[in-house]
């Protein structure tokens, strides 16, 4: 049976990736080839705008529910109370009002309202927010995804090593929001670009792509970097590992993270030279198809990276288990 917590964990992550991935893909990549390509991509602009909004909406509403419904599970959890009793008898409140995880979600909620507000406040022209309107819901996006990490294990240290976990996990989130979150707006983009075949669409296409792989490095590296401290805090050694069930689930993550890696590597290396024109005669029409592929591919990659992230965030940490073990 699945269990209810780390199923609106998996939701929660999910949608709270989508989000911050649709903003940080309008500031970077989908607004500047846009301004770049002036009138000419007129039909894609007006279809990619509808559905990326669509999606943004949908997934900020199923991030705020989620969000409430992990909060009402822990409550029920920490005093061992069905959900609506919790809700009825004030413990949700208690928990939202009295603790360090309620604190954080209160904060949480003010970005997402705020993220929200600026949303509706936002005025395009020809399909384009102004930079500063953009560039604030990508910070508002950031700070919502990123203040996650209180409700994760770098919560629990002391000192300076909490302060390091905490900013790891921070980093480590935005990354993923970054470039996993990033995917299903490109693959939109992709989509409206070959479906209308606009004047300029292949060199918008060969443009984004090539904006969003180099996102995709940052993102990587800051991956690394940042996972590397996490797996310091909470495996310890490789013993814990392969040892543990926490250590195994985390192999697997990185395991799909490096799989993602090489998707990305043959799309930077083989794909986005023959889009631009650079190598070989492939039409255009081809070379998107297989991008679209491979981006699928890195989707449901990254779906399972968060159904992992679901379990372990409900886990004690391998380090813990390793000394019990001992």
């Amino acid at each position: 049976m699945i269990n209810p917590l780390i199923a609106v964990r998996d939701v929660h992550f999910g949608s709270t990736v989508i989000v911050a991935g649709i903003v940080f893909f309008d500031l970077f990549v989908a607004s500047p080839t846009l301004r770049a390509m002036g009138s000419l991509l007129e039909t894609t602009a007006v279809a990619f705008r509808v559905h990326t909004a669509l999606a943004l909406w949908i997934s900020l509403a199923l991030s705020i529910v989620s969000g409430f419904a992990w909060l009402c599970l822990l409550a029920g959890r920490i005093v061992g109370k069905p959900i609506g009793d919790v809700i009825a008898d004030g413990t949700v409140w208690i928990v939202l009002s009295r603790t360090q995880f309620g604190f954080a979600w209160q904060l949480r909620f003010v970005f997402g309202i705020l993220l929200a507000g600026c949303l509706l406040a936002r005025r395009t022209k020809r399909h384009v927010t102004p930079i500063w309107q953009e560039a604030l819901a990508a910070l508002l996006a950031g700070a919502y995804l990123g203040s996650l990490a209180f409700a994760g294990h770098g919560e629990e240290g002391l000192g300076f090593e909490r302060n390091l976990h905490l900013a790891a996990d921070f980093l480590h989130l935005n990354a993923a929001g970054l470039w996993l979150g990033g995917l299903i707006p490109l693959a939109l983009f992709l989509v409206y670009l070959r479906r209308f075949h606009e004047e300029t669409w292949r060199t918008a296409a060969s443009d984004a792509a090539y904006r969003f792989s180099n996102l995709g490095i940052i993102a990587v590296a800051t991956l690394l970097v940042s996972g590397t401290i996490n797996v310091w805090f909470l495996i310890g050694g490789m013993q814990a590992l392969v040892g543990t069930s926490y250590g195994r689930l985390l192999l697997l993550k990185i395991t799909l993270f490096a799989a993602m890696v090489c998707l990305a590597g043959i799309n930077r290396e083989y794909l986005l030279p023959r889009l631009s024109g650079d190598i070989g005669t492939n039409p255009a029409s081809r070379v998107v198809q297989w991008l679209l592929r491979n981006s699928l591919v890195e989707i449901v990659l990254g779906i399972g990276i968060i159904l992992i992230v679901g379990m372990l965030g409900i886990m004690a940490p391998a380090t813990d288990m390793h000394v019990h073990l001992h």
